[in-house]
Protein backbone atom coordinates (compact mmCIF):
# COMPACT_ATOMS: atom_id res chain seq x y z
CA UNK A 1 0.00 0.00 0.00
CA UNK A 2 1.37 3.40 -1.02
CA UNK A 3 0.24 6.99 -1.32
CA UNK A 4 -0.56 8.25 -4.82
CA UNK A 5 -1.68 11.53 -6.39
CA UNK A 6 -2.81 11.48 -10.02
CA UNK A 7 -4.62 13.96 -12.19
CA UNK A 8 -4.75 16.87 -14.59
CA UNK A 9 -4.21 20.49 -13.64
CA UNK A 10 -3.04 23.85 -14.97
CA UNK A 11 0.58 22.95 -14.18
CA UNK A 12 0.78 19.92 -16.45
CA UNK A 13 -1.64 20.55 -19.32
CA UNK A 14 -3.96 23.07 -20.97
CA UNK A 15 -7.32 24.30 -19.73
CA UNK A 16 -8.95 22.73 -22.78
CA UNK A 17 -7.64 19.30 -21.82
CA UNK A 18 -8.43 19.68 -18.11
CA UNK A 19 -12.00 20.87 -18.62
CA UNK A 20 -12.88 17.70 -20.53
CA UNK A 21 -12.31 15.73 -17.34
CA UNK A 22 -14.09 18.09 -14.94
CA UNK A 23 -16.52 16.24 -12.65
CA UNK A 24 -19.79 17.61 -11.33
CA UNK A 25 -20.89 16.54 -7.81
CA UNK A 26 -23.20 13.96 -9.43
CA UNK A 27 -20.32 12.65 -11.54
CA UNK A 28 -18.20 12.25 -8.42
CA UNK A 29 -20.93 10.38 -6.58
CA UNK A 30 -21.29 8.03 -9.56
CA UNK A 31 -17.53 7.48 -9.63
CA UNK A 32 -17.46 6.54 -5.95
CA UNK A 33 -20.40 4.19 -6.49
CA UNK A 34 -18.44 2.35 -9.21
CA UNK A 35 -15.14 2.36 -7.30
CA UNK A 36 -14.04 -1.06 -6.06
CA UNK A 37 -10.66 -0.65 -4.42
CA UNK A 38 -8.48 -3.32 -2.86
CA UNK A 39 -8.87 -4.15 0.83
CA UNK A 40 -8.07 -1.20 3.11
CA UNK A 41 -7.48 1.17 0.16
CA UNK A 42 -8.80 4.74 0.40
CA UNK A 43 -9.43 7.54 -2.10
CA UNK A 44 -10.56 11.16 -2.45
CA UNK A 45 -11.43 12.88 -5.75
CA UNK A 46 -11.04 16.65 -6.19
CA UNK A 47 -12.44 18.53 -9.19
CA UNK A 48 -12.20 22.33 -9.41
CA UNK A 49 -11.97 24.87 -12.21
CA UNK A 50 -8.25 24.17 -12.60
CA UNK A 51 -7.74 20.55 -11.60
CA UNK A 52 -9.21 17.08 -11.54
CA UNK A 53 -7.12 14.96 -9.20
CA UNK A 54 -7.37 11.82 -7.10
CA UNK A 55 -5.50 11.07 -3.90
CA UNK A 56 -5.18 7.40 -2.98
CA UNK A 57 -3.72 5.15 -0.34
CA UNK A 58 -3.64 1.84 -2.14
CA UNK A 59 -1.97 -0.15 -4.90
CA UNK A 60 -1.00 0.40 -8.51
CA UNK A 61 -4.13 -1.50 -9.51
CA UNK A 62 -6.24 0.98 -7.53
CA UNK A 63 -4.60 3.86 -9.42
CA UNK A 64 -5.32 2.23 -12.78
CA UNK A 65 -8.94 1.68 -11.80
CA UNK A 66 -9.27 5.34 -10.74
CA UNK A 67 -7.79 6.52 -14.05
CA UNK A 68 -10.18 4.29 -15.98
CA UNK A 69 -13.19 5.68 -14.07
CA UNK A 70 -12.04 9.27 -14.59
CA UNK A 71 -11.80 8.53 -18.30
CA UNK A 72 -15.18 6.82 -18.27
CA UNK A 73 -16.77 9.89 -16.66
CA UNK A 74 -15.32 12.05 -19.44
CA UNK A 75 -16.28 9.62 -22.19
CA UNK A 76 -12.68 9.17 -23.35
CA UNK A 77 -9.45 7.44 -22.43
CA UNK A 78 -7.42 8.87 -19.55
CA UNK A 79 -4.58 10.98 -21.08
CA UNK A 80 -1.63 9.41 -19.26
CA UNK A 81 0.84 11.35 -21.41
CA UNK A 82 -0.55 14.69 -20.19
CA UNK A 83 -1.45 13.75 -16.62
CA UNK A 84 0.81 13.66 -13.59
CA UNK A 85 1.29 10.71 -11.25
CA UNK A 86 3.40 10.87 -8.09
CA UNK A 87 3.61 8.68 -5.01
CA UNK A 88 4.65 8.42 -1.37
CA UNK A 89 6.03 11.63 0.18
CA UNK A 90 5.72 13.54 -3.10
CA UNK A 91 2.00 12.72 -3.20
CA UNK A 92 1.46 13.79 0.42
CA UNK A 93 3.44 16.99 -0.16
CA UNK A 94 1.33 17.75 -3.24
CA UNK A 95 -1.93 17.51 -1.29
CA UNK A 96 -0.64 19.73 1.53
CA UNK A 97 0.55 22.35 -0.95
CA UNK A 98 -2.68 22.24 -2.99
CA UNK A 99 -4.78 22.72 0.15
CA UNK A 100 -2.55 25.61 1.29
CA UNK A 101 -2.89 27.48 -2.02
CA UNK A 102 0.71 26.93 -3.10
CA UNK A 103 -0.30 25.16 -6.32
CA UNK A 104 -3.21 27.40 -7.34
CA UNK A 105 -3.43 29.61 -10.43
CA UNK A 106 -3.72 32.53 -8.02
CA UNK A 107 -0.98 31.82 -5.51
CA UNK A 108 -2.40 31.68 -2.01
CA UNK A 109 -6.06 31.69 -3.04
CA UNK A 110 -8.37 30.83 -0.17
CA UNK A 111 -11.16 29.17 -2.13
CA UNK A 112 -9.17 25.97 -2.67
CA UNK A 113 -9.30 25.16 1.07
CA UNK A 114 -13.11 25.00 0.96
CA UNK A 115 -12.98 22.95 -2.24
CA UNK A 116 -10.62 20.35 -0.74
CA UNK A 117 -12.75 20.19 2.38
CA UNK A 118 -15.89 19.62 0.29
CA UNK A 119 -14.10 16.85 -1.65
CA UNK A 120 -13.07 15.22 1.63
CA UNK A 121 -16.62 15.36 2.98
CA UNK A 122 -17.97 13.85 -0.24
CA UNK A 123 -15.50 10.95 0.10
CA UNK A 124 -16.55 10.49 3.73
CA UNK A 125 -20.19 10.30 2.64
CA UNK A 126 -19.21 7.70 0.05
CA UNK A 127 -17.43 5.65 2.76
CA UNK A 128 -14.21 5.83 0.72
CA UNK A 129 -11.94 6.73 3.66
CA UNK A 130 -10.43 5.01 6.67
CA UNK A 131 -8.04 6.16 9.37
CA UNK A 132 -5.00 6.90 7.18
CA UNK A 133 -6.65 9.32 4.75
CA UNK A 134 -8.70 10.90 7.54
CA UNK A 135 -5.43 11.74 9.25
CA UNK A 136 -3.82 12.91 6.00
CA UNK A 137 -6.60 15.34 5.12
CA UNK A 138 -6.78 16.78 8.60
CA UNK A 139 -3.04 17.32 8.37
CA UNK A 140 -3.62 19.17 5.08
CA UNK A 141 -6.25 21.37 6.75
CA UNK A 142 -3.82 22.19 9.55
CA UNK A 143 -1.18 23.11 6.99
CA UNK A 144 -3.57 25.48 5.18
CA UNK A 145 -4.59 27.21 8.41
CA UNK A 146 -1.00 27.69 9.52
CA UNK A 147 0.08 29.00 6.13
CA UNK A 148 -2.78 31.49 6.24
CA UNK A 149 -2.02 32.70 9.78
CA UNK A 150 1.79 32.57 9.77
CA UNK A 151 2.72 33.84 6.30
CA UNK A 152 1.77 36.59 3.89
CA UNK A 153 0.85 34.13 1.16
CA UNK A 154 -2.83 35.09 1.15
CA UNK A 155 -2.44 38.76 2.02
CA UNK A 156 -4.83 40.31 -0.42
CA UNK A 157 -4.98 36.91 -2.11
CA UNK A 158 -8.07 36.20 -4.12
CA UNK A 159 -10.14 33.47 -5.62
CA UNK A 160 -10.09 33.10 -9.38
CA UNK A 161 -13.15 35.35 -9.53
CA UNK A 162 -11.44 38.11 -7.55
CA UNK A 163 -8.30 37.85 -9.66
CA UNK A 164 -10.46 38.11 -12.78
CA UNK A 165 -11.89 41.40 -11.50
CA UNK A 166 -8.37 42.74 -10.91
CA UNK A 167 -7.33 41.71 -14.40
CA UNK A 168 -10.42 43.41 -15.81
CA UNK A 169 -9.62 46.56 -13.82
CA UNK A 170 -6.16 46.75 -15.38
CA UNK A 171 -7.42 45.98 -18.88
CA UNK A 172 -10.18 48.59 -18.79
CA UNK A 173 -7.78 51.10 -17.27
CA UNK A 174 -5.54 50.69 -20.32
CA UNK A 175 -8.49 51.27 -22.68
CA UNK A 176 -10.34 54.02 -20.78
CA UNK A 177 -7.67 55.58 -18.51
CA UNK A 178 -9.93 54.80 -15.57
CA UNK A 179 -8.35 53.85 -12.26
CA UNK A 180 -11.39 51.88 -11.10
CA UNK A 181 -14.56 50.27 -12.40
CA UNK A 182 -16.85 52.96 -10.98
CA UNK A 183 -17.77 54.26 -14.45
CA UNK A 184 -18.52 50.88 -15.96
CA UNK A 185 -21.68 48.93 -16.66
CA UNK A 186 -21.15 45.37 -15.48
CA UNK A 187 -23.08 42.23 -16.39
CA UNK A 188 -22.67 39.04 -14.39
CA UNK A 189 -23.78 35.85 -16.14
CA UNK A 190 -24.32 33.23 -13.44
CA UNK A 191 -25.55 33.62 -9.86
CA UNK A 192 -23.57 30.82 -8.24
CA UNK A 193 -20.64 30.94 -5.85
CA UNK A 194 -18.10 32.16 -8.42
CA UNK A 195 -20.45 34.95 -9.45
CA UNK A 196 -21.06 36.03 -5.86
CA UNK A 197 -17.31 36.16 -5.23
CA UNK A 198 -16.88 38.36 -8.29
CA UNK A 199 -19.55 40.76 -7.03
CA UNK A 200 -17.83 40.95 -3.66
CA UNK A 201 -14.58 41.85 -5.42
CA UNK A 202 -16.41 44.61 -7.30
CA UNK A 203 -17.83 46.13 -4.12
CA UNK A 204 -14.99 48.60 -3.59
CA UNK A 205 -15.34 49.94 -7.13
CA UNK A 206 -19.13 50.51 -6.99
CA UNK A 207 -19.76 50.12 -10.75
CA UNK A 208 -22.24 52.44 -12.40
CA UNK A 209 -24.61 49.54 -12.88
CA UNK A 210 -24.70 45.81 -12.17
CA UNK A 211 -27.00 43.45 -14.05
CA UNK A 212 -27.43 39.80 -13.07
CA UNK A 213 -28.36 37.22 -15.70
CA UNK A 214 -29.12 33.71 -14.57
CA UNK A 215 -31.08 30.75 -15.87
CA UNK A 216 -33.09 30.82 -12.65
CA UNK A 217 -34.80 34.22 -12.56
CA UNK A 218 -35.46 33.96 -8.81
CA UNK A 219 -31.78 33.58 -8.00
CA UNK A 220 -30.89 36.45 -10.32
CA UNK A 221 -33.41 38.72 -8.62
CA UNK A 222 -32.27 37.77 -5.11
CA UNK A 223 -28.60 38.37 -5.94
CA UNK A 224 -29.36 41.65 -7.70
CA UNK A 225 -31.30 42.95 -4.71
CA UNK A 226 -28.42 42.05 -2.38
CA UNK A 227 -25.99 44.11 -4.48
CA UNK A 228 -28.20 47.03 -5.50
CA UNK A 229 -28.39 45.76 -9.07
CA UNK A 230 -30.98 44.69 -11.57
CA UNK A 231 -31.77 41.36 -13.21
CA UNK A 232 -32.27 40.38 -16.81
CA UNK A 233 -34.11 37.49 -18.43
CA UNK A 234 -31.97 34.59 -19.52
CA UNK A 235 -33.10 34.71 -23.15
CA UNK A 236 -31.95 38.36 -23.35
CA UNK A 237 -28.42 37.66 -22.14
CA UNK A 238 -26.70 38.34 -25.46
CA UNK A 239 -28.29 41.78 -25.72
CA UNK A 240 -27.32 42.54 -22.10
CA UNK A 241 -23.73 41.55 -22.84
CA UNK A 242 -23.56 43.85 -25.86
CA UNK A 243 -24.68 46.79 -23.70
CA UNK A 244 -22.01 46.27 -21.00
CA UNK A 245 -18.44 47.45 -20.55
CA UNK A 246 -17.46 44.38 -18.54
CA UNK A 247 -19.02 40.92 -18.56
CA UNK A 248 -18.08 38.26 -16.01
CA UNK A 249 -19.24 34.76 -16.93
CA UNK A 250 -19.40 32.15 -14.17
CA UNK A 251 -22.12 29.55 -14.62
CA UNK A 252 -22.11 25.82 -14.03
CA UNK A 253 -23.27 25.01 -17.56
CA UNK A 254 -21.46 22.17 -19.37
CA UNK A 255 -21.52 24.07 -22.71
CA UNK A 256 -21.03 27.69 -23.85
CA UNK A 257 -23.90 30.01 -22.86
CA UNK A 258 -22.60 32.91 -24.97
CA UNK A 259 -22.05 32.22 -28.65
CA UNK A 260 -20.45 34.37 -31.30
CA UNK A 261 -23.33 34.15 -33.73
CA UNK A 262 -25.85 35.43 -31.16
CA UNK A 263 -23.89 38.47 -29.95
CA UNK A 264 -24.82 41.87 -31.42
CA UNK A 265 -22.24 44.60 -32.02
CA UNK A 266 -21.36 46.23 -28.64
CA UNK A 267 -23.30 49.42 -27.88
CA UNK A 268 -20.33 51.25 -26.33
CA UNK A 269 -17.78 50.26 -28.94
CA UNK A 270 -15.94 47.54 -26.96
CA UNK A 271 -16.90 44.96 -24.37
CA UNK A 272 -14.51 42.99 -22.19
CA UNK A 273 -15.70 39.43 -21.50
CA UNK A 274 -13.95 37.43 -18.75
CA UNK A 275 -14.87 33.74 -18.61
CA UNK A 276 -13.96 32.21 -15.23
CA UNK A 277 -16.10 29.11 -15.68
CA UNK A 278 -14.95 25.52 -16.00
CA UNK A 279 -15.81 24.16 -18.52
CA UNK A 280 -15.64 27.39 -20.52
CA UNK A 281 -18.98 29.13 -20.86
CA UNK A 282 -18.06 31.48 -23.71
CA UNK A 283 -17.51 30.27 -27.25
CA UNK A 284 -13.79 30.96 -27.97
CA UNK A 285 -14.73 32.45 -31.37
CA UNK A 286 -16.27 35.44 -29.51
CA UNK A 287 -12.70 36.79 -29.42
CA UNK A 288 -12.87 37.10 -33.22
CA UNK A 289 -15.97 39.28 -33.12
CA UNK A 290 -15.36 43.03 -33.68
CA UNK A 291 -15.70 45.01 -30.45
CA UNK A 292 -15.14 42.08 -28.05
CA UNK A 293 -12.10 41.16 -25.98
CA UNK A 294 -12.20 37.74 -24.34
CA UNK A 295 -10.15 36.32 -21.47
CA UNK A 296 -10.49 32.83 -20.04
CA UNK A 297 -8.68 30.83 -17.36
CA UNK A 298 -5.65 30.26 -19.59
CA UNK A 299 -5.23 34.02 -19.91
CA UNK A 300 -5.81 34.41 -16.19
CA UNK A 301 -2.98 32.00 -15.46
CA UNK A 302 -0.56 34.15 -17.45
CA UNK A 303 -1.78 37.33 -15.77
CA UNK A 304 -1.42 35.90 -12.28
CA UNK A 305 2.28 35.28 -12.82
CA UNK A 306 2.74 38.88 -11.73
CA UNK A 307 0.78 38.14 -8.55
CA UNK A 308 2.94 35.08 -7.97
CA UNK A 309 6.07 37.20 -8.20
CA UNK A 310 4.79 39.63 -5.57
CA UNK A 311 3.97 36.81 -3.16
CA UNK A 312 7.11 34.81 -3.81
CA UNK A 313 8.69 36.07 -0.60
CA UNK A 314 6.11 34.12 1.44
CA UNK A 315 6.54 30.85 -0.43
CA UNK A 316 9.64 29.51 1.42
CA UNK A 317 7.95 29.87 4.82
CA UNK A 318 4.71 28.32 3.52
CA UNK A 319 6.61 25.40 2.03
CA UNK A 320 8.51 24.99 5.31
CA UNK A 321 5.20 24.67 7.19
CA UNK A 322 4.04 22.02 4.73
CA UNK A 323 7.33 20.14 5.14
CA UNK A 324 7.01 20.27 8.92
CA UNK A 325 3.51 18.80 8.83
CA UNK A 326 4.56 16.31 6.17
CA UNK A 327 7.22 15.05 8.58
CA UNK A 328 4.63 14.88 11.38
CA UNK A 329 2.32 12.81 9.19
CA UNK A 330 5.07 10.45 8.03
CA UNK A 331 6.15 9.93 11.67
CA UNK A 332 2.56 9.19 12.65
CA UNK A 333 2.09 6.83 9.70
CA UNK A 334 5.21 4.77 10.41
CA UNK A 335 4.31 4.79 14.10
CA UNK A 336 0.97 3.19 13.19
CA UNK A 337 2.61 0.75 10.78
CA UNK A 338 5.15 -0.30 13.40
CA UNK A 339 2.39 -0.86 15.93
CA UNK A 340 0.22 -3.07 13.73
CA UNK A 341 2.03 -6.42 14.29
CA UNK A 342 2.01 -5.90 18.06
CA UNK A 343 -1.62 -4.79 18.16
CA UNK A 344 -2.64 -7.71 15.95
CA UNK A 345 -0.72 -10.11 18.19
CA UNK A 346 -2.50 -8.73 21.25
CA UNK A 347 -5.90 -9.05 19.62
CA UNK A 348 -5.21 -12.53 18.23
CA UNK A 349 -3.96 -13.81 21.58
CA UNK A 350 -6.92 -12.41 23.51
CA UNK A 351 -9.35 -13.72 20.90
CA UNK A 352 -7.81 -17.19 21.05
CA UNK A 353 -8.24 -17.21 24.84
CA UNK A 354 -11.81 -15.98 24.43
CA UNK A 355 -12.68 -18.73 21.93
CA UNK A 356 -11.10 -21.43 24.07
CA UNK A 357 -12.99 -20.32 27.18
CA UNK A 358 -16.28 -20.09 25.30
CA UNK A 359 -15.74 -23.58 23.92
CA UNK A 360 -14.92 -24.96 27.37
CA UNK A 361 -17.97 -23.44 29.06
CA UNK A 362 -20.55 -23.48 26.28
CA UNK A 363 -22.41 -26.36 27.94
CA UNK A 364 -22.72 -24.51 31.26
CA UNK A 365 -25.09 -21.80 30.09
CA UNK A 366 -28.41 -21.76 28.35
CA UNK A 367 -27.34 -18.73 26.31
CA UNK A 368 -27.25 -19.15 22.54
CA UNK A 369 -23.70 -19.70 21.20
CA UNK A 370 -24.00 -16.66 18.93
CA UNK A 371 -25.04 -14.55 21.92
CA UNK A 372 -22.07 -15.80 23.93
CA UNK A 373 -19.74 -14.91 21.06
CA UNK A 374 -21.20 -11.42 20.82
CA UNK A 375 -20.99 -10.91 24.57
CA UNK A 376 -17.41 -12.12 24.93
CA UNK A 377 -16.26 -10.19 21.85
CA UNK A 378 -17.79 -7.05 23.37
CA UNK A 379 -15.99 -7.67 26.66
CA UNK A 380 -12.70 -8.26 24.85
CA UNK A 381 -13.03 -5.09 22.78
CA UNK A 382 -13.72 -3.04 25.90
CA UNK A 383 -10.78 -4.55 27.74
CA UNK A 384 -8.41 -3.81 24.88
CA UNK A 385 -9.78 -0.41 23.86
CA UNK A 386 -8.04 1.72 26.50
CA UNK A 387 -4.53 0.18 26.30
CA UNK A 388 -4.54 0.07 22.49
CA UNK A 389 -5.70 3.68 22.13
CA UNK A 390 -3.10 4.78 24.66
CA UNK A 391 -0.46 2.72 22.89
CA UNK A 392 -1.25 4.42 19.58
CA UNK A 393 -0.91 7.81 21.25
CA UNK A 394 2.49 7.13 22.81
CA UNK A 395 5.12 9.60 21.64
CA UNK A 396 7.76 7.44 19.94
CA UNK A 397 10.38 9.97 21.04
CA UNK A 398 9.56 9.37 24.72
CA UNK A 399 10.79 5.77 24.86
CA UNK A 400 13.08 3.41 23.07
CA UNK A 401 10.24 2.79 20.64
CA UNK A 402 11.65 -0.23 18.80
CA UNK A 403 12.48 -2.07 22.04
CA UNK A 404 9.10 -1.12 23.49
CA UNK A 405 7.24 -2.61 20.52
CA UNK A 406 9.35 -5.75 20.59
CA UNK A 407 8.62 -6.10 24.29
CA UNK A 408 4.86 -5.81 23.74
CA UNK A 409 5.00 -8.23 20.85
CA UNK A 410 6.98 -10.77 22.89
CA UNK A 411 4.60 -10.44 25.83
CA UNK A 412 1.41 -11.02 23.84
CA UNK A 413 2.35 -13.06 20.80
CA UNK A 414 1.83 -16.83 21.02
CA UNK A 415 5.05 -18.60 21.99
CA UNK A 416 5.13 -20.62 18.78
CA UNK A 417 4.62 -17.61 16.45
CA UNK A 418 7.41 -17.23 13.91
CA UNK A 419 7.42 -13.43 14.27
CA UNK A 420 6.95 -13.33 18.02
CA UNK A 421 9.82 -10.87 18.34
CA UNK A 422 12.56 -10.75 20.96
CA UNK A 423 12.35 -13.54 23.53
CA UNK A 424 12.17 -12.59 27.20
CA UNK A 425 14.19 -14.15 30.03
CA UNK A 426 12.04 -16.54 32.02
CA UNK A 427 12.48 -17.38 35.71
CA UNK A 428 13.22 -21.09 36.22
CA UNK A 429 10.32 -21.57 38.64
CA UNK A 430 7.78 -19.45 36.70
CA UNK A 431 4.29 -20.96 36.69
CA UNK A 432 1.92 -20.71 33.79
CA UNK A 433 -0.37 -17.69 34.51
CA UNK A 434 -4.04 -18.29 35.16
CA UNK A 435 -6.93 -16.01 34.26
CA UNK A 436 -7.74 -15.88 37.96
CA UNK A 437 -4.48 -14.00 38.53
CA UNK A 438 -5.84 -10.95 36.70
CA UNK A 439 -6.32 -7.88 38.95
CA UNK A 440 -9.83 -7.12 40.12
CA UNK A 441 -11.78 -4.91 39.92
CA UNK A 442 -10.99 -3.52 36.46
CA UNK A 443 -9.51 0.01 36.81
CA UNK A 444 -11.18 1.29 33.66
CA UNK A 445 -14.88 2.16 33.57
CA UNK A 446 -16.02 1.22 30.09
CA UNK A 447 -19.72 1.90 30.52
CA UNK A 448 -22.09 3.29 33.13
CA UNK A 449 -24.94 0.84 32.82
CA UNK A 450 -27.29 0.48 35.76
CA UNK A 451 -27.58 -2.72 37.80
CA UNK A 452 -30.58 -3.87 35.77
CA UNK A 453 -28.85 -3.45 32.44
CA UNK A 454 -29.01 -6.66 30.39
CA UNK A 455 -25.36 -6.49 29.40
CA UNK A 456 -24.37 -6.00 33.05
CA UNK A 457 -26.37 -9.06 34.05
CA UNK A 458 -24.68 -11.10 31.31
CA UNK A 459 -21.23 -9.92 32.41
CA UNK A 460 -22.02 -10.74 36.04
CA UNK A 461 -23.29 -14.14 35.00
CA UNK A 462 -20.03 -14.80 33.11
CA UNK A 463 -17.98 -13.67 36.12
CA UNK A 464 -19.96 -15.92 38.50
CA UNK A 465 -19.43 -18.79 36.11
CA UNK A 466 -15.67 -18.17 36.17
CA UNK A 467 -15.67 -17.97 40.00
CA UNK A 468 -17.58 -21.25 40.26
CA UNK A 469 -15.01 -22.98 38.09
CA UNK A 470 -12.11 -21.78 40.28
CA UNK A 471 -13.66 -22.52 43.69
CA UNK A 472 -15.69 -25.60 42.87
CA UNK A 473 -19.38 -26.42 43.48
CA UNK A 474 -19.03 -26.26 47.23
CA UNK A 475 -18.41 -22.51 47.06
CA UNK A 476 -22.15 -21.94 46.68
CA UNK A 477 -22.79 -23.59 50.04
CA UNK A 478 -20.19 -21.69 52.06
Amino acid sequence: MRFFAVGLNHECTSLERTEKFALSPDDQEALYANLSLSADAEAVVLSTCNRTEAYLYGTGADVRQMQALLGQSAGQQWPAEAAFQIRDEAAVRHLLQVTSGLRSVVLGEQQIFAQVKAAYERAVDADALHSVMHRLFHTAFRAAKRVSSETGLDRGAASVSTAAVEMARQDLGAYTDAASLSETDVVLVGAGKMGRLALEALADDTPRSVTIVNRSATRAIDLAEAHDGTSCAWDQRHEAVAAADLVLVATGAPDPVLTSASLPVPDAGTTLVVDVAMPRNVDPTVADRPGYRLYDLDDLQAWTQEVRDRRAASVPRAESICEELLEDFVTWFFHQQALQPAIQAIRNTFDTIREQEVERHAHRTDMDRAEVDRLTESIMQKLLAVPIVRLKNVDPESIDFVQGIELLHALFAPSDAEDAGRSLPRAPDADRPDLGDAPSPCPYLTHDAGPDDEETRNVQHALRMSTTERTGPSADNE
